[in-house]
């Protein structure tokens, strides 16, 4: 050895190349403070990314199931945490007893700061996750694992709902969790938790894989075993009392899905499928549905597939360096498909927002993997997610008259459409009615498909009154008792802003009576009830109410062979509403006569 060189396992011996190149255990330098730390700072402020690509929906609008939660506030006469709080479901009482009692006033009042609040509390958390990552990891690897579950479509889902406060929380508190295991604190660590599981069941995942996260925590098989054995025995007491409180309070899931055919008879592995499938690609942003660039996604993924097999595989340093990421990646696996298979109950009613606390497994096996390959692929990676995330479509403008076809039971899309409906329906009553007395009701005209469910039935409007005597009463309802007395009709409009109108009651009333008239085939009288309704609904504000009455007086001119006066009034009836049965039966019945066809289809 020349003079004055230093032993290679001297402390101050420089290790050759080719060397450190294999070295399997080389760590991460120190992280840096917090306040000089850039890629703790881009991690947390990932979150503005999906609220960005949120903004112009009503972010945390109350809709469906938080009218139960609101209701059972307000109105039950019980407030035990040993029950559902207002669900039929589950036992969340982190996420549903706790989060509405301290935020179901602001929600009503605010809604925008309960949205602004979600966002801090998933920023906050995606910043945990990275400071206890930085601890194995450089800041690039880190921040790419940590921001993972954030950078794709559907976290805007977390952001927008109220009603998603359970995956909020369980996310929330499982952070929690990883930063108490990084400075090894077994109390706290089990406190977050259990937060996390009362928050919501996936947590489950958390408790079980946490104190074998490699690399950080506890050291040593013996260590290890007695945080697993801590772990473990806190998830049997909250299996034993979820079973309890289950039976107790007669909870069962929603659909039917315990006795259901589509869950029960579908096999296991199928199921499985299923989740892991459709939460790969809310990963990458894109819908349980096909769309027409999923196929640039998917190529762009194979080409870092084969890059990063190119980087590893065909020499000892790369494949010495998978080694060496080999842990972490298969414990991020191993959540990834866990958490998979805690969906698989709930088959086929997809959410892709479930995605979220999946992705805390993916994103660890993807930046251990990528990491050792080369950092430019890490920043490939990100960008690539960060295209899909772009492609997805931005929240909906309007109320749609269908739901979108992303073959998704709910998703950011189909929210916002009931959270922009709910809202004006809110806001149209209480600027005519700051006040209903005891015993109201009002009554659905016409709503889209698949909408009704967004009111909880009589749950909203005795919300937004606080009045548990008020009544919604579906048309149907209404018609089988049309004595009962209602303030107004609600009526659905597909163009203008608000896209609600209200008819008044003596207008609807005098419709019917036409509608009764017509039937009879009374056409006199009928017109005349027609006239009487068209009068006693002031305004502009209804568009399918006039194109009703119009298309109903088309019906009565045909049959009193009027034809021209009844080609125009259907054509009056479709302009303001495309769908009336009236006036498109009219239309067809002009068609088929061979002397007036020609006129009826121009």
């Amino acid at each position: 050895m020349p003079p004055g060189r230093p032993a290679i396992g001297s402390p101050s011996g420089a290790v050759p190349s080719k060397v450190r190149a294999v070295a399997p255990t080389q760590t991460a330098p120190p992280a840096p403070p917090l306040s000089r730390d850039g890629w703790a700072w881009a991690s947390g402020l990932s979150v503005a990314l999906p609220l960005v690509h949120a903004w112009g929906a009503p972010l945390g609008e109350p809709v469906a199931e938080d009218f139960d939660f609101l209701h059972h506030l307000l109105f039950s006469s019980s407030h035990s945490l040993l029950d559902g709080g207002g669900s039929k479901s589950f036992w969340r009482p982190v996420a549903q007893q706790l989060y509405y009692r301290g935020l179901g006033g602001l929600m009503l009042s605010h809604p925008g700061l309960v949205a602004a609040l979600h966002t801090l509390l998933l920023g906050l958390a995606t910043l945990l996750f990275y400071r206890a990552l930085r601890r194995v990891w450089p800041g690039t690897q880190a921040a790419l694992a940590a921001s993972f579950p954030i950078l794709c479509e559907s976290s805007r889902q977390l952001i927008a709902w109220p009603g998603h406060s359970a995956d909020l929380g369980a996310w929330l508190f499982t952070a929690i969790a990883v930063r108490e295991l990084s400075r090894n604190r077994l109390w706290t660590m089990l406190a977050a938790l259990l937060a996390a599981l009362l928050s919501k069941e996936v947590a489950v995942v958390a408790a079980l894989a946490l104190p074998w996260l490699p690399r950080i925590g506890p050291t040593g098989w013996r260590s290890r075993a007695r945080w697993a054995g801590a772990s473990g025995l806190l998830v049997l007491l909250w299996a034993l009392a979820y079973l309890g409180v289950r039976r107790h309070a007669g909870l069962e899931l929603p659909h039917g899905l315990e006795a259901t055919a589509t869950t029960l008879g579908v096999p296991l592995l199928e199921r499985l499928l299923w989740a892991v499938v459709n939460s790969l690609r809310a990963m990458f942003s894109l819908p349980a549905a096909p769309v027409p660039w999923e196929g640039w996604v998917a190529g762009a993924i194979g080409v870092l597939v084969l890059a990063a097999a190119a980087f590893l595989l065909p020499s000892p340093a790369g494949r010495a360096r998978l080694a060496a990421a080999r842990s972490l990646a298969l414990w991020g696996l191993a959540w990834f498909v866990a958490a998979a298979a805690t969906l698989t109950p709930v088959h086929p009613f997809w959410a892709p927002n479930r995605a979220c606390y999946l992705g805390i497994g993916f994103g660890v096996t993807s930046a251990a993997v990528l990491g050792a390959c080369h950092p430019g692929l890490l920043a490939a990676f990100t960008l690539l997610r960060l295209g899909a995330f772009a492609l997805s479509p931005g929240p909906p403008a309007t109320v749609t008259a269908k739901p979108p076809d992303t073959g998704a039971f709910v998703d950011f899309q189909r929210l916002v459409r009931l959270q922009l409906l709910v809202r004006d329906t809110r806001r149209v009553l209480e600027e005519r009615f700051s006040k209903l007395s005891a015993g109201s009701a009002v009554s659905y005209y016409y709503l889209p498909p698949r909408t009704e469910y967004a009111f909880g039935g009589d749950r909203a409007l005795q919300v937004w009154y606080h009045d548990s005597t008020l009544r919604w009463l579906p048309l149907p309802a209404y018609l089988a008792h049309p004595t009962r007395p209602v303030v107004a009709f609600i009526e659905f409009k597909r163009f203008g802003h608000p896209q609600i109108a209200l008819v008044e009651p003596a207008a609807m009333r005098r419709y019917l009576a036409a509608a009764d008239a017509l039937r009879g085939r009374d056409y006199p009288k009928a017109l005349a009830e027609l006239a009487a309704a068209d009068s006693l609904q002031p305004g502009g504000e209804a568009i399918t109410f006039p194109a009703s009455v119009a298309g109903a007086r088309a019906v009565c001119l045909l049959g009193l062979g009027r034809t021209e006066e009844a080609l125009s009034q259907a054509r009056r009836s479709l302009a303001l509403w495309p769908e009336s049965p009236d006036a498109l039966l009219v239309l067809d019945s002009l068609a088929r006569s061979p002397a007036r066809g020609t006129k009826a289809r121009k």
